[in-house]
């Protein structure tokens, strides 16, 4: 491995607290994370990505995204899929080798390892992962009739830490992979892309870049100057500009609605409203019955008419934007205008404003406005301002810190893994935690994030989390039990504060809260802890083979199970007392 390859790999693994596992497993997660930022700007986990390990099919990494949105299991595939109405998928596939050359058969075997995954009756051996995957692509399959855009893509990369030189008979050998998964018939497109070095070492720093993206803006007008506003401007661009601001290259569309507070509604009376005046082709109508986009941004860069925005949220207009994106094929739809205003600022509370103040417009619930705008503003900064010896950080927006190199990935806190936690400890729900995040929204809208709580459990259940994924990776707690994480930081919230919880706008949550932290912050007595509450998991008498714990039954399991232990530990101290009063007799 080359000097430069070696030290960014080193940087990724110290971000990523990867120092416990060999080199060639690490170039394997760093080679996914580069390549998956690349077709995905949300945040992910490194395991949602990494097949290798026995029974890879000479696979290394495997994700799916459908509708913009990396898939991980059948029932954030079902969320996604209902909700828009249809279905566009790209599956990828990758190997890494740290040897400084491209093999032949290596790729060969990447090749057959592919097809073999493709195949209805697959013939080589299979890793949970790849099972789990091999699931949702199956489900895909059997929803074709969503797939009104178009059929699936197939990427696949191959990655070598030398430098590609189009060798003829390696060009043989891809082009000869790509005509036999085309011979499958599943795919509107399918790409084998070998990358070298350079080609990685690109992609990595690209992912510390923040989002891009040029547009011509002729049809403006600037707005006056406005208080921590640096630029502010209002006017129309062409359907096709406009869709340079939302998808790829890869006509995927950007994960840049974090800030929208609906998120996407699929096929509500709207968003039925905004199709029929596209598929009637009523095309210069559309300017005039839409309320239009609001874009804020960091930074943007004209030149005569030609914008470069940087660092943007669409904060009104995801409903629009998805319905355009969705009806892009149509005859004659580069004749629509979309109304646009882009505000240029680095001041969050004008954003929040901004985000208020536009979807306040439309239907929209106050404790959804309240809840993921200002709350998450607000529990941002109590991160930041706890001063312990494990500094979290709450990302509201995706890849939010990645620029940051001083900030390790292990402590970034997303939105959805937040939910994930709090939901899980303190609503007693680990079992519904799947699922992706608009549907995770609107699932816990009513209990959580409410402006009347107290900041404390959302951070201990972030503290959480943080510890449980770094016992996990320094193997304390068995991988088998990682599918149970949730499940397990339930019961060590029951550990930790004991069944019976206070008022979420207590003094009293804050003070037990503190107690809790305490024991999390220290190494020793929290492993002590998620020790405990994986001793009792494995004896709850939940099935210790299933890949999933789904229903609430599991979880009323594992409060019996707790409350038996918490028992047998009562009748301890009891006889352990009587033995002590008994010695002390005359």
């Amino acid at each position: 491995m080359d000097k430069i390859t070696g030290s960014l790999l080193q940087t990724f693994v110290e971000q990523n607290e990867l120092e416990h596992i060999d080199e060639a497993t690490q170039f394997e997660h760093f080679v996914n994370f580069s390549i998956a930022s690349k077709q995905f700007r949300g945040s992910f986990e490194l395991e949602d990505i990494h097949s290798g390990a026995g029974g890879d099919c000479a696979i290394d990494g495997i994700f799916i995204i459908v509708n913009g949105r990396i898939v991980t299991d059948c029932d954030e595939l079902n969320d996604i899929v209902e909700t828009a109405g249809h279905l566009d998928a790209d599956i990828h596939f990758i190997q890494s080798k740290t040897s400084s050359s491209f093999s032949g058969s290596d790729m060969g075997s990447f090749i057959h390892g592919v097809k073999d995954f493709l195949r209805d009756e697959p013939q080589l051996v299979q890793n949970e992962k790849i099972q789990t995957i091999k699931q949702v692509w199956e489900e895909i399959i059997l929803k074709s009739s969503y797939m009104v855009n178009r059929r699936p893509h197939c990427k696949l990369f191959y990655v070598s830490t030398g430098k590609w030189v189009e060798d003829k008979n390696l060009k043989a050998v891809i082009n000869s992979g790509e005509n036999e998964i085309d011979s499958i018939g599943l795919f509107d497109s399918i790409k084998l892309e070998p990358l070298g070095a350079s080609e990685i070492q690109r992609l990595f720093h690209e992912t510390k870049n923040k989002l891009s993206a040029t547009i011509t803006f002729q049809n403006r007008v600037t707005l006056p100057d406005i208080k921590g506003v640096s630029e502010a401007y209002l006017g129309v661009i062409p359907f096709t500009e406009y869709l340079k601001l939302i998808q790829d290259e890869n006509e995927t569309i950007h994960s840049i609605f974090d800030d929208n507070v609906r998120d996407f509604q699929g096929n509500n009376y709207v968003n039925k409203k905004i199709r029929n005046t596209l598929e009637s082709k009523d095309f210069d109508l559309f300017c005039v019955l839409n309320n239009g986009v609001t874009i804020v941004s960091t930074s943007i860069t004209p030149a005569a008419n030609r914008f470069t925005i940087r660092d943007y949220q669409v904060v009104n207009g995801c409903q629009t934007s998805h319905v355009l994106h969705d009806c892009r094929e149509i005859e004659g739809i580069e004749q629509v205008f979309v109304p646009i205003k882009i505000i240029v600022t680095e001041n969050e509370d004008i954003k929040t404003n901004i985000t208020l103040a536009t979807n306040s417009q439309t239907e929209v619930k106050a404790e959804q406005l309240e809840a993921l705008s200002i709350f998450q503003k607000k529990l941002e900064l109590y991160f930041n301002a706890e001063k312990s010896t494990i500094p979290l950080y709450y990302e509201r927006r995706s890849q939010q810190y990645n620029s940051n190199v001083g900030i390790k990935r292990t402590q970034i806190i997303s939105i959805p893994i937040q939910i994930k936690s709090f939901a899980s400890m303190f609503l007693n729900s680990p079992h519904l935690v799947t699922g992706y995040y608009g549907t995770l929204v609107k699932r816990f809208a009513e209990k959580m994030f409410n402006e009347e709580h107290k900041y404390s459990p959302y951070y201990v259940s972030a503290l959480c989390y943080f510890r449980i994924e770094q016992f996990f990776r320094s193997n304390d707690l068995k991988a088998c039990n990682k599918k149970a994480r949730f499940h397990i930081m339930y019961l060590v919230r029951l550990l930790g504060m004991g069944e019976k919880l206070e008022f979420f706008n207590s003094n009293k949550m804050d003070r037990n809260c503190e107690a809790f932290k305490t024991i999390l912050l220290n190494e020793t007595d929290a492993l002590t802890i998620f020790k405990t509450a994986e001793d009792i998991f494995e004896k709850s008498g939940l099935d210790m083979l299933k890949k999933q714990y789904k229903s609430e039954s599991e979880t009323e399991l594992l409060a019996t199970a707790f409350k038996a232990y918490s028992k047998a530990g009562r009748d301890r101290e009891r006889l352990s007392n009587e033995i002590r009063l008994f010695n002390e007799l005359p």
